[in-house]
């Protein structure tokens, strides 16, 4: 299970992916812009079966969005742990 205190501070992903596993799941959280110029930033949680690294894995990722606040950290954490199911060996 993924705890929100895995997942750093709200301030590490100004510059910085953070990437992790919860079983066969990898999981990675970045700032992504919003849509358009000028809209709000935002985090994004991308998840798929290892067991390889975000940027050379071929299966397929699932991703969502969230407000970039410690909210929307928190809400990514219970979606990423919804998803575990989906990746059990």
């Amino acid at each position: 299970m993924i705890q929100r205190k895995d997942l750093l501070s709200l301030n590490f992903y100004k510059t910085t992916p953070f990437t992790g596993s919860d079983g066969a799941m990898r999981y990675r959280v970045e700032k992504v812009s919003g849509e358009g110029d000028g809209g709000p930033d935002l985090l994004q949680a991308t998840v798929w079966r290892g067991p390889y690294a975000f940027a050379v894995s071929t299966e397929e990722k699932t991703r969502r969005t969230a407000p970039f606040s410690e909210e929307g950290l928190e809400e990514l954490t219970a979606w990423m742990n919804q998803q575990t199911k989906n990746y059990e060996e």
